[in-house]
């Protein structure tokens, strides 16, 4: 039996995506008493602070005395970026903290004010009922923090889900104070970025790190990742709650880190190579013989059975040494340096022991490799992953006009490619019109960005881990080595298989940014940090 996205809704691992008013709904219909909502708040609280601090260590690794300052409004989210506040103060209490009240705190939300009380010894505490500016921000830095330079981490609190537009000058002046602000090393808004509306918003919380609280926001999704990197902070309310009796766009769900369970299971102590996949991976030329061999390598490492790559004769034996786990072919070549046209026939001998086929790391842009792409799309009856430089409009028309053998087709773009190949001068990356482009195009759709989104043209699925540590050359050729070892599995559908691949390959980078931070570091060191993901 195939695993199945159906199979992981009903297991909890996709959360549908909402608007604010429908999240509001949905935390009044929930939380019966206070007492329910202070209880949520610490544990949003608990689990946002724990994720702060490992997302701090992309950047440098966490002082000691790490200086904090918390931007708190009267309502529930200043309420919550409090709480957070007491947890970083438990887990760290050399931690220097100050809050910047911004309203008269007999103005505070009772859960607010209880929060406060909690942290109120241990902070410095501003009342900002006059806004906030640079010399005031100076000062707390100054005062503080002992004259350290900079605020480590700064906490938004300050506007919630039930702003309406527009807002007012006080907090837009607070707010555009704040982003341009230099001395800050990583910020963080806790649920929602303050000012952030689901229409267009001219001043927003710039924030590096959102931490959603409990329920997916549809407004953070909107661009690519233009808001700041998406967290969403998972509290069990979407597996208690029966989320199918509230009103949502039932076509747009985030992806949850425990889809990655599938991977934490026994094999059969019977199995044997050949029941987790043959993949054969088609690629490489004279000019790009690196991006066939990342790919090969992080198959191999993927949890496939076999790996079959299939290159231009010139470069196989160098690959074949790098990677002897898995079988190299040699391949007719043009003078080029790319694959000849009898290339495909050759690859098509060998097919009935595949199980799945990826084209493109490194291939090359000529007539010749273009040939045997749409020649392998024409006759290879194969679950196919195509990226990089199979990615044509010649390719997408044919799988439009269902030219192709494969029923299970997978399209790995980056932003560029995907303009490319559709023939379109730009997109906007609104749900609505990436599903109609896609369900026309007729294949499952990879769109790699800041926030990746996987689609089968019916529905689109949210990956919001990664981040810049992948903004370099072989990324992408490592995650169609990843999910194409997914793919290979005769027990997984291509739009599994994807989700299953971006996730791995998303926490492992972030663990590799982690680690390592984002910008020292090489593409293939992501490959270091697969299992470690999985265990």
């Amino acid at each position: 039996m195939k695993y199945s996205i159906n199979e992981s809704l009903v297991k909890g691992d996709l959360f549908p995506i909402f608007t604010h008013a429908q999240s509001i709904k949905i935390e009044e219909k929930v939380f019966s008493n206070k007492d329910e909502e202070w209880e949520a708040m610490q544990t949003v609280a608990e689990l946002t602070a724990e994720e702060l601090i490992k997302d701090f260590k992309e950047l440098k690794s966490i002082p000691d005395n790490l200086s904090v300052v918390v931007l708190s409004g009267k309502g529930k989210n200043g309420g919550d970026s409090l709480c957070v506040c007491d947890y970083i103060i438990r887990k760290m209490p050399r931690a220097r903290v100050s809050v910047l009240l911004h309203c008269n705190r007999s103005q505070l939300n009772p859960l607010a004010e209880k929060a406060l009380l909690g942290i109120e010894e241990r902070a410095k505490i501003y009342s900002c009922q006059k806004g906030i500016n640079q010399a005031l921000l100076d000062s707390v830095i100054k005062t503080d923090f002992g004259g350290s330079g900079t605020i480590n981490l700064f906490i938004d609190g300050l506007l919630g889900l039930g702003i309406r537009a527009p807002l007012k000058e006080f907090f837009l002046d607070t707010i555009e104070q704040i982003n341009n602000y230099s001395r800050i090393d990583m910020r963080a808004s806790i649920d929602l970025p303050s000012g952030l509306l689901e229409q267009s918003s001219a001043v927003y919380f710039k924030a590096d790190f959102i931490y959603l609280s409990a329920i997916p926001k549809k407004a953070v999704f909107q661009g690519n990742a233009r808001f700041g990197r998406v967290r969403f902070i998972d509290i069990g309310l979407m597996k208690t709650s029966n989320f199918n009796s509230f009103e949502f766009e039932k076509n747009s769900y985030i992806i949850s880190s425990s889809v990655l369970k599938h991977f934490s299971k026994l094999r059969s102590p019977m199995s044997e190579k050949r029941v987790f996949g043959h993949l054969f991976i088609v690629g490489g030329s004279q000019f790009l013989p690196g991006a066939l061999l990342m790919s090969v390598k992080a198959a191999i490492q993927s949890g496939v059975g076999l790996v079959t790559a299939f290159a231009p004769n010139s470069i196989v034996p160098v690959l074949a040494s790098e990677v002897p786990e898995a079988m190299w072919v040699p391949l007719p070549q043009n003078n080029l340096g790319t694959l000849s046209q009898e290339a495909a026939e050759h690859i098509l001998e060998h097919a009935k022991s595949a199980t799945a086929l990826v084209i493109g790391p490194g291939l090359g842009r000529t007539n010749d490799t273009e040939f045997v792409v749409q020649k392998l799309l024409q006759e290879a009856n194969l679950p196919l992953l195509l990226d990089a430089d199979a990615l044509t409009p010649r390719v997408t028309e044919m799988i439009q006009k269902r030219r192709t053998k494969s029923e299970d087709i997978i399209l790995t773009p980056h932003i560029g490619e995907f303009l490319r190949m559709t023939k379109l001068a730009n997109i906007s990356l609104e749900t609505k019109e990436l599903l109609n482009i896609i369900k026309n195009i007729g294949a499952i759709v990879v769109l790699k960005s800041g926030i990746t989104r996987i689609s089968d043209g019916k529905d689109v699925y949210f990956n919001t881990h990664g981040g810049p540590v992948f903004s370099r050359g072989g990324s992408g050729d490592i995650l169609a080595g990843i999910i194409g070892a997914q793919l290979a599995n005769p027990n997984t559908d291509g739009l599994s298989a994807s989700i299953l691949g971006v996730t791995l390959h998303g926490h492992a980078g972030e663990l590799l940014a982690r680690k390592r931070g984002q910008v020292m570091v090489r593409t293939t060191e992501v490959l270091d940090y697969l299992a470690e993901v999985i265990r």
